[in-house]
């Protein structure tokens, strides 16, 4: 199954969830993909650094987007865990995150995610848990036994 960076630009768009982030597919490949993050002042929070949540959600969605590069663009599969640790500060710049899927379960899909600036500093690294839904039994909970 071929998934075009295209496709993932054509599903992001019709993503209700990403309006508001103005995410943009820049690069895909076989399970991985690359958001840009552009910046908004509405990302700003208290002390002028982006907030954390848009992180997250870059990664959440660059994760979902490598996944479906394999699963293709009907995929169902849903995060199950994230967990993030920040590095450094963004302060009202534009950012990328890539996602890389590292481990390819019957149930459980594992990867990274990286959110980095211009300049190449690495802003966030995030661990990310999908459970793959549609399979008999392959619920959260059940997956993350």
């Amino acid at each position: 199954m071929t998934v075009t960076r295209e496709d993932l630009a054509r599903v992001l768009a019709g993503a209700s969830f990403q309006g508001g982030y103005g995410f943009r597919v820049r690069a895909s490949g076989a399970g991985e993909c690359t958001l840009e993050v552009p910046f908004r002042p509405a990302f700003e929070r208290p002390g002028g650094v982006v907030s954390g949540p848009v992180f997250m959600a870059a990664a959440d969605a660059a994760m979902w987007l490598a996944i479906l590069t394999r699963l293709g663009v009907d995929d169902t599969s849903v995060t199950v865990e994230r967990r993030t640790a920040f590095l450094a500060a963004a302060r009202q710049e534009d950012f990328t995150c890539t996602a890389r899927v590292l481990k390819w379960g019957r149930r459980l899909i594992y990867g990274v995610a990286e959110c980095a600036g211009g300049d190449g500093r690495l802003l966030a690294h995030h661990t990310i848990w999908y459970a793959r839904a549609g399979l008999p039994g392959a619920d959260a909970q059940e997956a993350a036994s």
